[in-house]
């Protein structure tokens, strides 16, 4: 029997555990090298390969504006796929395989490198992160439609991708390398420990992660009521108004994170240390997120998380170069918190939105709408990431100088600090608004389970 073609009781019922787990494995790897892109490499590029910021910008740019149509066609065609009872596994599977050809390439690139070389890099990896990352987010959303658990799909994903994420984070505190700094021999080593990590997820989830279900479609597809899916759907334009802020706060935050705790506070051979650290504790903390969203709601999380991102924006203002290590720490735990809550509660509330599409317009689009959600992520990142770099460009700031001008800490804080506050407040205000409840969400539930079984 098809992937697609479970029975209704399955189809409805809870997935195990183990199931859970398994699904989320794939994550392992990916975030592993995924984080990488808008944290380090960027400065990476800068430092030790000798790109311009403005250069770095640009590339940062270009790849999120060209990478949408690799998006879109995923979740178009991963739907189209699944509808007729296929699977999202295969699709998870050529990304992950995908991922590790691209960063042989991109984390170990030539000596004398050039702006094209990363731009093309960064392109193949980012096309093939879209191809595994946007059918498994859908899968996530198919594994239950019960609004708590959904929850801890999502919850079980985002521990998969902290412990990636750590895993990165701890290779320059390895024996094997003379410092704590992030360096091209680094890079080398990650390559290879990575994909190992990438290949047992994959395995796992390929041999053990149940399907899901697949509700069951009532209207033919087309790109007029695929739109009309779009523009109708009240909840899901909320939840991309605030996507979109989130994502240009955090693309900022990402894009300048190396440079300022590096070349400007001085911090650079902690860093790895204060990333690991703040990785593992937050991920430590997403029980606590759960028990939130049981208590109260996915949107009330989501907004305090997104609340703690600003108020370490703030507070990292005031910490002056030469400072104790453990005030930028503190800045990176709380920024990590938020990524947390949206990783948990976020992400659940996409799941929901699906649901609600699925029930008012009659056909399954979760991979289309997710690809959308994961293109304004991404081009968000990447226009905040490329504002915030270019904008301490622009004032003058380096990374190859020792001393900085007063203009040109105005710049780097300026892309770093306060850009990223203004979006994180319209982040703030527009999730308040989300609609669909626990309420709400059991009454989309108890219809789409009553199709599931045949009975509308």
């Amino acid at each position: 029997m098809s992937d697609a073609k479970s029975t209704p009781a399955r189809a409805a019922g809870r997935p195990g555990r183990a199931g859970i787990l398994a699904y989320a494995a794939p994550v392992l790897g990916s975030y592993f090298f995924y984080i990488p892109m808008w944290s380090i490499l960027p400065g990476i590029y800068a430092k030790y390969f000798g790109l311009k910021l403005t250069d770095v910008a640009t590339v940062v740019l270009l790849i999120r504006l060209f990478d949408g149509v690799g998006d879109l066609a995923t979740g178009y065609l991963s739907d189209r796929r699944r509808a007729v009872g296929g699977s999202r596994k295969p699709w998870v599977i050529a990304g992950g395989l995908g991922t590790i050809f691209a960063c042989y390439f991109l984390f170990m690139p030539p000596h004398h490198t050039t702006t094209t070389y990363y731009l093309g890099a960064s392109l193949g990896y980012f096309l093939a992160f879209a191809v595994g990352e946007i059918p498994h987010l859908s899968w996530g959303s198919e594994l239950t439609l019960d609004y708590q658990q959904r929850a801890q799909v999502f919850g079980a994903r985002n521990i998969m991708s902290k412990l990636g994420i750590s895993a990165f984070y701890a290779l320059p505190l390895l024996p094997l390398f003379g410092s704590n700094d992030y360096t091209p021999a680094v890079m080398r080593f990650a390559v290879y420990s990575g994909a190992l990590v990438m290949l047992a997820g994959l395995a796992w989830a390929l041999f053990v992660a149940p399907p899901g279900f697949a509700p069951k479609a009532f209207a033919e597809d087309s790109l007029r009521l695929l739109l009309q899916s779009i523009v109708r759907s009240k909840p899901l334009l909320l939840y991309f108004a605030a996507a979109v802020c989130g994502s240009l706060c955090y693309g900022m935050w990402y894009g300048l994170f190396y440079i300022y705790f590096d070349s400007y506070l001085g911090m650079g051979s902690n860093v790895a240390l204060m990333l690991l650290a703040a990785t593992l504790l937050s991920t430590m903390m997403t029980p606590l997120w759960l028990k939130l969203i049981q208590k109260t709601s996915k949107s009330t999380a989501w907004a305090i998380g997104m609340g703690c991102f600003f108020v370490q924006l703030v507070g990292t203002w005031f910490i002056p170069p030469g400072a104790s290590w453990w005030l930028g720490f503190v800045a990176v735990l709380l920024a990590n918190f938020c990524f947390t809550a949206n990783d948990v509660a976020a992400l659940a509330i996409m799941g929901d939105v699906v649901d609600y599409g699925t029930l008012k317009f009659r056909a399954d689009r979760g991979a289309t709408y997710f690809a959308i959600q994961n293109l304004i992520f991404k081009v968000g990142l990447g226009l905040g990431g490329g504002l915030a770099i270019g904008t301490a460009g622009w004032f003058g700031f380096s990374t190859q100088e020792a001393v900085h001008s007063s203009t040109a800490i105005l710049g780097l804080k300026l892309g770093f600090l306060v850009l990223p506050a203004c979006c994180a407040l319209g982040c703030l205000f527009v999730i308040r608004c989300t609609p669909i409840n626990r309420r709400r969400h059991r009454i989309i539930q108890r219809r789409l389970e009553s199709r599931l079984l045949g009975r509308s």
